[in-house]
């Protein structure tokens, strides 16, 4: 498919902050207007939700300011253009990589009560994120392994904090 064909698409069937987002994350890649991609390679560029993110992170402040809309609903609705549902296996992998492997002495080092509190609490939410999501649920029974040092870095964490 013709990039140029597909963002006219995008921009006359969804919401202005879906065009900007798409156009955003193809013209870092691509010519838009001599370039093309097969379905499966651009639904896979939108879909994989690492490469997503970091392609339209240097303008979350334009989508959140000018279209008063965050990344995730920008993914989510992306996720429905190519009928995949939004909570699938590389959100699931984004969201791990940001608990997995916690040291737990950069926790411990924050001398500010509060702060440290702030900071152990984001990272309880983030594992807590996981745990409640369909794609972990559904297939709870091979992930669960995955979350067991996360959990187990942050009952540490909250024990030698004194946070429990």
């Amino acid at each position: 498919m013709k990039l140029i064909d597909f963002l006219n698409d995008i921009k006359e069937n969804e919401k202005q902050v879906i065009y900007y987002c798409c156009k955003h994350l193809l013209s870092k890649k691509y010519n838009i207007e001599e370039g093309s991609l097969d379905d499966e390679d651009l639904k896979e560029l939108f879909i994989n939700y690492d490469t997503f993110n970091k392609s339209l992170n240097d303008s979350a402040g334009v989508i959140y300011r000018q279209y008063e809309a965050e990344l995730n609903d920008v993914y989510k609705e992306i996720c429905n253009k190519f009928n995949v549902d939004f909570d699938n296996k590389s959100l699931y992998e984004f969201r791990l990589a940001r608990v997995v492997n916690q040291d737990p002495r950069q926790f411990l080092d924050i001398e500010d009560k509060d702060t440290q509190e702030v900071v152990v609490q984001k990272l309880e939410d983030k594992i807590n994120e996981i745990l409640e999501s369909k794609y972990y649920n559904e297939n709870k029974d091979v992930l669960s392994k995955d979350l067991e040092l996360p959990i187990k870095t942050l009952d540490l964490i909250k024990s030698a904090a004194g946070l429990i």
